[in-house]
């Protein structure tokens, strides 16, 4: 594993390092070394002194200039590499020592790819200070032998000097942040070389979890425990926080950090190692000499004198590239002759590769190259490295199956890339957007508009809901944008638009990503509605087959219809293009799309309500909030959906609270309330480990106080696991005891037939056991095709949840004819050993066999997370968020939390600062192909509303409004000329009231 730390600056820096006798020993046996360019260049170079370790750490060069001599300056950054345990047993009980030099060449290595691509200064460019990458480190590496608990652990500290040469000869301060952000590309490029090492060496390994850790197979399961004394601390610490994610785990790693104990005696120490090893019956003398054998072998050169293990090596070799040639097809690996004169590792990089392109692109339209490789690498294929991976997604970009990003401004260094399906899909998508422009007949006449919904509406509409309203039931374009901030009565408004479409004749259709959403519009809207996925699924092939009795039927059926669409942030670019093409293909006149792009984006690829916004649709404006009811928490709201998390965090003040345990401390602080505050307050988790951890201890809490009765019920429930397709095809991605449902029709491809398996065993040759009742399949997930789009697949682990009368539950799957929906709440009832009754939100009351499926589809609901939250309204709330879940902690689900609230809000946190630093850094953005191109700005603008370039600079057909501000946006669609004209023939009066009617953007606060 890696772990990064800061070497903080200070005077005595680098004495405090060789007093510990921490990284330089007089006389130690263990390792130091110069490395870098940058160090090459310096003259650095053999082992470490003291002396000359110490200057460089306070930026002294060796000829004794001074290099970036401020205050509080950093002395640099600590990288350490450790060893899988099984490797450190090996090599410290067995005997092994070329394991340690196949570490330190896997060190190397990674250290050499960090210094290529991360290493960075910074240059002042129009008065900002920006990244130029320099391609040069000064690092010293010390190989050590202990844990901190002393136990065998070899690691080597990577420590890297604050210093970097640029491009111009200077030298000056190393801009670090790269390496900080990278640190779990560099622990995957780390295991990677490490795995070719020890395969040299003649060792087999196998994945054991994320980031491409391993552990070399046949060393036990029990020894590798009994030598894991810190690794068993911080996983009883974890289980006391409830928290099981990596970056939890990081956290508790450096927060429990005890001063490394001081070897008086290492022999002794060694000796010790020894004896534990044996009373479990253990010495590795075996393994050793297995691997030694192999690796000899594997040295003799000649077939003959590999013998039988040779032959059947290249026989597997052979079948395995045969298997690739003749497997699924693959656009992105090479085929045939071609195929068959590759190494098996080039071949297998190019197997990693597509399939870390294909995962990447389910998720995101555009994607860090970094990320890429580590992605590929990951994977785990054996002899695959990161100089393979590079050089095939360098291969695969100069042929144009990747798109670069543009550069960036400062050195012109492409970091990110996309595909030209991703580009194709966005710009088809626009493409519709503006040839709808002037393609529909308004509802009803401008004239009319605001007196019609204002006298269909239950509540009198504020201007934001009468402007977007008005924009909506008058305009001529085809597809109407109206960008809502939460809160702002987007149902309401959708409510008086749909009255007053449905009194002219019109039907009106709503569509939403879940059936918990469409539910919520049903109600709130009074829209007969159902979700995307359905509506594409009975509609998408009439975007071909555009003749015959079923297309004429479904044109006639939906051409007088209105489709509005709710949360559009939600809908990725596939199903936005899908969409506008049904729309297209069937002459639907109008094509709704509200939404708040501040809010959650689309799980899968894509961006597109924020992207049709910034290219210049039609759209209007929603910034009025009439949901929170003091001053502060619209203060807060408003400041969130800005994108200042951090400023809105601090104006909360003592509503946010730190805590060592914020799981725990929600839980209690919720069940410290009254009966009736319970029933007003929601509690919301931002991942999923503080979820499962809120709900379990406040369900405890709930049986101590009496308020759950009856006999505790355990249900198995079924928990899908988050993984893409693609992942579905490697058998890293199964473990036993999980279950693997597949979907209607079967796959025939694979030998499945529809129905639930059992992982029952994961072979190393990468195929799996799956029981089905008595029935045993022999499943080859790589044989799944990799241009299936259809997802059929579904891997979920098991887990026992009690519960019992009075639980609070939620769906986690539907069931459309008894009315239940993915993510609705019920109550239970009553529970006994023959039923469970629930009672819906809607009041409805519903017994359930104990064998009924959907018994299966449920969890705790005391907790919900920021996805679940999403479209609800609560009184108070409750929300906790951890500043060390990192990818959860970001700008869009703090909004999305805080935009839930009327009355009152408190916030649960680890530690307040690292949380504002953490927001600032994360604004939670999906990507764009057109804005990693640099065709499209979207996120990066100004206040005050996206950047609308004009249509001929996307390279889209020229239209209407193309580009027009939000405001005139609104003119042209509700003035008194031709809609859709502009400021054609209106006055002044028509000019201000139109202004004044639409609320501004604007704060009003001094921050």
């Amino acid at each position: 594993m890696l772990s990064v730390a800061a070497v903080r600056s200070s005077s005595g820096a680098a004495n405090y390092f060789a007093k510990d006798n921490y990284y330089t020993v007089e006389g130690s046996a263990e390792v130091s070394i110069w490395d870098g360019e940058g160090a090459r260049e310096l003259g650095l170079a053999g082992q470490v002194t003291k002396d000359a370790f110490e200057g460089i750490l306070n930026g002294i060069l060796p000829d004794g200039t001074g290099v970036a001599q401020v205050e509080n300056r950093q002395a640099g950054t600590d990288l350490t590499f450790s060893m899988p345990k099984s490797a450190s047993i090996m090599a410290y009980i067995a005997g092994d020592r070329n394991i340690l030099s196949a570490n330190l060449r896997a060190v190397q290595s990674t250290m050499k790819w960090v210094e290529a691509n991360l290493a960075e200064g910074r240059k002042d460019i129009d008065g900002k200070k920006a990244p130029i990458r320099t391609g040069n480190l000064v690092y010293a590496l010390f190989e050590h032998d202990t844990s901190r608990a002393l136990d065998p652990q070899g690691h080597v500290h990577a420590v890297i000097a604050n210093l970097t040469q640029m491009p111009d000869g200077k030298w000056q301060a190393l801009h670090n942040r790269a390496i900080w952000k990278a640190n779990s590309v560099i622990g995957t490029i780390y295991h990677a070389a490490l795995r070719e090492e020890l395969g040299k060496l003649g060792y087999q390994t196998e994945m054991t979890g994320k980031h491409g850790t391993f552990e070399i197979s046949g060393v036990p399961r029990e020894v590798i425990d009994a030598f894991s004394q810190r690794r068993q601390d911080i996983l009883a610490k974890a289980a006391e926080l409830g928290v099981t994610s990596r970056d939890a785990l990081a956290s508790i790693t450096l927060r429990t950090r005890d001063p490394k104990l001081n070897v008086g005696d290492r022999d002794a120490l060694g000796r010790a190692w020894k004896d534990k090893a044996a009373e479990l019956g253990f010495s590795g003398k075996d393994l050793l000499e297995l691997a030694r054998a192999r690796s000899m072998q594997e040295r003799a050169g000649s077939t003959l004198q590999r013998g039988y293990q040779a032959i059947r090596e290249v026989i597997a070799t052979t079948y395995e590239k045969l298997s690739d040639v003749l497997g699924p097809d693959d656009p992105l690996v090479d085929r045939g002759l071609a195929r068959m004169g590759q190494t098996p590792a080039v071949a297998r990089a190019q197997l990693a590769v597509a399939s870390a392109i294909r995962i990447h692109a389910e998720r995101e339209a555009a994607y860090k190259m970094t990320d890429l490789a580590k992605t590929a690498l990951d994977l785990g294929l054996k002899g695959v490295t990161v100089d393979l991976v590079d050089q095939r997604i360098a291969a695969l970009t100069k042929r144009g199956s990747l798109i670069p990003g543009a550069g960036r401004d400062s050195d012109g260094v492409v970091s990110m890339v996309t595909t030209a399906q991703a580009l194709a899909t966005e710009e088809k998508i626009l493409n519709l957007v503006q040839a709808g422009k002037g393609r529909a007949t308004p509802i009803v006449a401008v004239d009319d508009a605001r007196d019609r919904l204002q006298s269909v509406s239950v509540h009198e509409l504020n201007p934001g809901q009468l402007a977007a309203a008005s924009l909506i039931v008058s305009s001529a374009d085809r597809t109407v944008i109206v960008q809502g901030i939460a809160g702002a009565g987007k149902s309401t408004m959708l409510s008086a638009v749909a009255r007053v479409a449905e009194a002219e004749g019109r039907e009106v259709l709503g569509l939403a990503f879940q059936n918990k959403m469409v539910a919520d519009m049903a109600q709130g809207a009074g829209i007969k509605s159902q979700t995307i996925a359905s509506f594409l699924l009975a509609h998408q092939h009439f975007i071909t087959e555009r003749s015959g009795p079923g297309y004429d039927e479904a044109r006639a059926a939906l051409a007088n219809s209105m489709i509005v669409v709710d949360e559009t942030s939600m809908v990725s670019s596939k199903d936005m293009l899908t969409l506008h093409q049904v729309v297209e293909s069937l002459g639907i006149d109008k094509l709704v799309l509200v939404g708040d792009r501040q809010q959650l984006s689309s799980i899968n690829a894509g961006k597109a309500f924020a992207m049709i916004q910034a290219s210049g649709g039609t759209m209007a404006r929603m910034d009025q909030n009439i949901r929170q009811r003091t001053t502060l928490l619209r203060t807060v709201a408003s400041l969130a959906n800005a994108g200042k998390a951090g400023h809105a965090l601090r104006l909360l003040g003592n509503n946010v609270i730190e805590s060592q345990s914020p799981a725990k401390d929600t839980a209690d602080r919720w069940l410290g309330l009254s009966p009736q505050d319970r029933e007003r307050t929601a509690v919301f988790a931002s991942g999923r480990d503080a979820r499962a951890a809120i709900n379990m201890r406040i369900q405890e809490g709930l049986v101590a106080e009496g308020s759950l009765r009856g006999e505790a019920i355990e249900v198995m429930v079924y928990e899908r696991v988050n993984l893409t397709r693609e992942e579905l095809r490697y058998a890293k991605s199964y473990r036993e005891g999980q279950t693997l449902e597949v979907g209607r029709g079967g796959m025939r491809d694979v030998g499945l037939k529809a129905g639930r398996y059992d992982v029952a065993k994961v072979h190393a040759n990468g195929k799996i056991d799956l029981r089905k009742g008595g029935q045993r399949v022999l499943f080859d997930p790589r044989k799944l095709s990799p241009q299936e789009t259809h997802d059929r697949l579904q891997l979920s682990e098991k887990k026992i949840v009690q519960i019992r009368e009075g639980d609070r539950i939620r769906w986690t799957a539907n069931d459309k004819p008894r009315d239940l929906h993915n993510a609705a709440i019920a109550t239970v009832v009553a529970a006994d050993q023959n039923a469970v009754t629930v009672e819906t939100a809607s009041r409805q009351r519903l017994t359930l066999g104990l064998s009924d499926p959907m018994l299966s589809r449920l969890d705790l609901a005391y907790s919900l997370n920021m996805h679940m939250a999403q479209g609800i309204t609560t009184d108070k709330a409750i929300t906790v968020m951890a500043s060390y879940e990192t990818n959860l902690s970001n700008q869009r689900l703090f909004n999305v939390g805080v935009t839930r609230v009327r009355d009152e809000l408190t916030m649960i946190v680890d530690d307040k600062a690292k949380l504002e630093r953490q927001l600032a850094s994360n604004a939670g953005n999906k990507t764009s192909a057109l804005e990693a191109t640099g065709r499209l700005n979207i996120d990066n603008i100004a206040d005050g509303g996206p950047e609308r370039p004009r249509a001929q600079e996307l390279g889209l057909p020229d239209g209407p409004k193309s580009g027009a501000s939000d405001k005139a946006q609104y003119r042209g669609a509700a003035g008194k000329g031709r809609p859709g004209s502009g400021e054609q023939g209106r006055t002044e009066k028509d000019r201000s009231d139109t202004l004044a009617a639409l609320p501004e953007r604007s704060l009003g606060l001094d921050l």
